[in-house]
């Protein structure tokens, strides 16, 4: 089945505490990446997301836009540098006796330096979080692949027309096959008639045609491509990713093409060949954007 690299899904989940919202956006690449943005504190379920995502998405980069909102969503914790207040309390006691001082000692002193106390965010698992998370992630990824397989839809209906246009076109080469033989045949004759005449070895003259003939036949290049195109065809059925396979042999079809030009001496057979490229270089573009 084809399906397209690009697309979009969001979903979002709700419950007492907290509401998540979740963005999938995918592009073209090579294989699976997925980058997220979100709250850094919340880094600890990239893994799992990640987890969710490629259950649907085999290929494409995916950008993850994560939002959380809540009275929970970020839990703060006091953070106490007990050892460099114990220092300080040390000191001021030693202090205070030494010089005879009151009480020197102020506590408030200690909330306000950041030195010793600090507010942070907090990033203990929350399991009620987890689960909207996962359950948002994996919603979002569902419509990102109906969306893609949409898409991968109209490609599949594209490639079938381009395969259409191609199999005509190679019906039209091998329909010229014979026309370009004799004419090769003839144009041979004709020049060796004019080099030396009739006095001249035929059965060496036709054996020379022959072999002057073999190194232009295209006919096993034909049969090769109109293979290709039958497994074109299967592999746009299989339901697994085909953007890879696809490619492989759309650069095989180009090669049994660029062939065929380079052996044909016909020019209706080249007009078709330089049709034939410009049909596989707009399978090949599409073919880029298959999953």
């Amino acid at each position: 089945m084809v399906k397209s690299m690009t697309g979009f899904g969001r979903a979002g989940k709700q419950s007492e505490n907290f509401k998540v919202t979740v963005e999938l956006k995918a592009v073209n690449h090579r294989y699976l990446e997925t980058v997220f943005r979100m709250a850094r504190v919340f880094a600890y379920l990239e893994a799992k997301l990640k987890k969710s995502i490629a259950e649907q998405v085999k290929r494409g980069r995916i950008e993850c836009a994560v939002t959380i909102e809540g009275n929970k969503a970020t839990k703060e914790k006091l953070v106490i540098n007990w050892d460099l207040a114990d220092e300080y309390i040390r000191f001021m006691r030693q202090a205070t006796q030494r010089y005879q001082m009151e009480d020197a000692l102020n506590i408030q002193e200690l909330l306000l330096d950041p030195r010793f106390l600090e507010i942070v965010e907090g990033n203990e698992p929350d399991l009620e979080l987890e689960e909207l998370l996962i359950g948002a992630t994996t919603a979002a990824a569902k419509r990102l692949d109906e969306m893609r397989a949409a898409e991968g839809n109209e490609l599949a209906l594209h490639f079938k027309y381009h395969l259409d246009t191609t199999v005509k076109l190679l019906t039209e080469i091998e329909a010229f096959v014979p026309e370009m033989e004799a004419t090769y045949r003839a144009r041979l004759e004709n020049r060796l008639l004019s080099y030396v005449g009739e006095d001249f070895d035929k059965a060496l003259v036709l054996s020379e045609i022959a072999v002057m003939l073999e190194k232009s036949d295209i006919n096993e290049e034909l049969e090769r491509m109109g293979s290709h195109v039958k497994q074109f065809s299967h592999i746009l059925m299989l339901a697994e990713p085909v953007g890879r396979k696809l490619d492989f042999l759309i650069q095989e079809m180009n090669r049994e093409i660029n062939t065929i030009g380079s052996k044909a001496s016909h020019l209706e057979i080249t007009n078709r060949v330089v049709e034939l490229k410009t049909t596989l270089e707009k399978m090949r573009e599409q073919i880029q954007n298959v999953e």
